[in-house]
């Protein structure tokens, strides 16, 4: 096994499409193992793949239902065994995961590595099937379809996260970026037991994947393990698409949805920032912070504190879309004035700056954030899972010097480039 460099990792790839990746470290005493199937979003196959999930969650071949799952991790000295789907940019991750103790923590002779990589292999490869193997178990996909489905209608009771799902549709109308990841209810309904075998068997035959082994283990033998354990069919697999950058707009464009509740929601969109990976990227991570993303900034201080407009404020930057948006909730009647308080504010920014303080409060902050991120071992996966998706790779150490190295000139520049782009009021 011939190991390459991949950022931090030892890494190996035994077939186009398949990378292999492990991270010895002390500082864990739990080995983390993380599968990541990535495909293009898409309506149909976002919600197959979000009801897959959680299919496969609750019984393989071996251990048919969830009591027996729980049961064999148990066993394996209580191993903490997930799968579930997120998003990087305009591609769907099913990720399958597994934390356990490290066999030097354990009696001699242990083997949890391989023990524990033979059951998440099994979650993804093998799921429990009907009796003649034609279809996912009935009484499981049910219950699971059930689930999801309850849950997809909850969210419009709740009022923060159905305004930015409706937000994002509009924001993003016509490109990936608008498809919820967790799934659609009219799709939903389509699936059967056996059209969901189908997209696990395609999913499993398609999907680019990264999988990762870090902790206290020797990387040479964790990979020699993965490799022997996931054995995947051969063959083309898919391209990841290019994330769609959010386009600036000549004019604003704005929409007014009804909703019964207690609050007004608003979301406001600023386009033409910096992508990750990108030379702008750190000014444009300031110009956020400043904004609305660091504890004392100028939203909070000025419609929350100084004025009492919101109950709740603040902004988000979307790496993968070079955009900054605002989201505040508002007292009924108040909503025009705190509107108009947020585009006055970050036109302040735009012309008159932001104090020396203001700047080194926030680059602390910034960094320190970044450090304590990548303590964290999902964290630093995830990470190298995103920047695969944008088509780059960049240290923990390239990124804090680029935060150092910001000039508050940049974030002035930053500033004065992003422009107004969408407002969303749901009340």
């Amino acid at each position: 096994m011939k190991l390459t460099r991949y950022r931090e990792f030892d890494s190996f790839s035994p077939q186009p499409g398949v990378r292999l990746l492990a991270f010895e470290s002390e500082r864990f005493k739990t080995i983390s193992a993380r599968v990541f199937l990535l495909e293009p979003i898409q309506p149909q196959v976002v919600t197959e793949n979000s009801l897959l999930s959680r299919i496969m969650r609750v019984g393989t071949e071996s251990y048919p239902t969830r009591r027996e799952l729980v049961r064999v991790c148990e066993d394996l000295y209580g191993a903490s065994l997930s799968v579930g789907v997120t998003r990087y940019a305009d591609v769907q991750g099913t990720i399958a995961s597994i934390d356990f103790p490290a066999d030097r923590y354990l009696p001699k002779g242990s083997k949890e590595l391989e023990h524990a990589l033979s059951l998440l292999v099994e979650v993804l490869t093998r799921p429990a099937l009907n009796e003649d193997g034609s279809a996912l178990r009935a009484d499981s996909f049910e219950h699971e379809k059930y689930q999801l489905e309850n849950e997809l209608r909850a969210l419009q009771d709740d009022k923060p996260s159905w305004a930015a799902l409706q937000a994002t549709k509009r924001i993003y109308a016509g490109t990936p970026a608008s498809i919820y990841e967790y799934g659609d209810l009219d799709e939903l309904a389509k699936i059967t037991p056996q059209s969901l075998l189908t997209r696990q068997r395609s999913l499993i035959g398609n999907a680019r994947v990264l999988a990762f082994v870090t902790g206290p283990v020797q990387s040479l033998h964790a990979l020699k393990v993965l490799a022997s354990k996931l054995k995947l069919p051969r063959g083309r697999r898919v391209s990841i698409p290019k994330p769609v950058k959010l386009r600036n707009r000549r004019e604003v464009q704005r929409f007014n949805e009804k909703n019964p509740g207690e609050q007004v929601h608003i979301i406001m969109t600023w386009s033409g920032g910096g992508i990750y990976g990108s030379e702008d990227y750190a000014p444009t991570l300031y110009a956020d912070a400043l904004f609305g993303g660091y504890g004392m900034n100028r939203l909070f201080k000025v419609v929350r504190e100084e004025h009492g407009l919101a109950y709740s404020i603040g902004t988000s930057y979307h790496r993968a879309r070079g955009s900054i948006v605002a989201q505040a909730s508002i007292s009924p009647g108040q909503s025009n004035k705190a509107i108009a308080l947020i585009r006055q504010e970050f036109r302040n920014l735009q012309k008159r700056g932001f104090t020396e303080a203001e700047f080194e409060a926030v680059r602390e902050s910034l960094l320190e954030e970044r450090k304590a991120a990548w303590d964290s071992q999902g964290t630093r996966l995830s990470d190298a899972v995103f920047q695969n998706v944008l088509g780059f790779r960049q240290t923990l150490e390239k990124q804090l010097r680029d935060i150092k190295k910001t000039t508050p000139q940049q974030v002035q520049a930053m500033l004065r480039r992003l422009k107004p782009h969408t407002e969303f009021r749901m009340g």
